[in-house]
């Protein structure tokens, strides 16, 4: 198998997973319907800003999308990951402390 044709069977799985027709994708994606469908053949490939609307779209990462790796790590909403990727020192330890928070209120 390909990796297109690997792409293609992720996507495939996210759709029907997320209860959504090629139709419905396709114009998420603003893509055709014909596109679309031999994207999840793995006959046609979407460009990368398509494929990160697709990360986007179903919450996982291009890592799983491309490579179908998935760990804990990469399980994090991008939004979320999105707020431990900056630079500011005094963020990072506030997230933490309210993850640390979250934590204790769940025991």
């Amino acid at each position: 198998m390909n990796l297109n044709e690997s792409i293609g069977k992720r996507i495939s799985k996210l759709r029907k997973e997320h209860h959504m027709t090629q139709e419905q994708l396709a114009e998420r994606l603003d893509i055709s319907i014909k596109h679309c469908s031999c994207v999840e053949r793995g006959i046609a490939a979407l460009s990368l800003e398509r494929m990160l609307d697709v990360c986007d779209l179903f919450d996982v990462s291009m890592d799983y999308l491309v490579r179908g790796k998935s760990d804990t790590l990469t399980d994090i909403p991008p939004s979320v990951q999105e707020l431990f990727d900056t630079n500011d020192k005094d963020e990072k330890k506030l997230l933490t402390e309210y993850l640390l928070f979250y934590k204790k209120l769940r025991k």
